[in-house]
């Protein structure tokens, strides 16, 4: 019968660690992906009238 070297088993965990870790990269891009059309946003916020962004700052008062 043939031993099997230690080396093998930690190889192996390697490779298990590994793909895991890919698969919770590949969780996480999905997620990261799917959350934008989830809370509705699909870019900079238009106004509807006008066409233009609307920006989130106010714009200085002219004197």
């Amino acid at each position: 019968m043939a031993k099997k070297n230690k080396n093998t088993f930690a190889k192996r965990q390697k490779e298990i660690k590994r793909k895991e870790k890919a698969q919770e990269k590949r969780e996480k891009r999905l997620a990261g992906k799917k959350e934008p059309e989830q809370n509705g946003e699909t870019g900079p916020e238009t106004d509807a009238d006008q066409g233009e962004a609307v920006s989130a700052v106010d714009p200085a008062p002219e004197d």
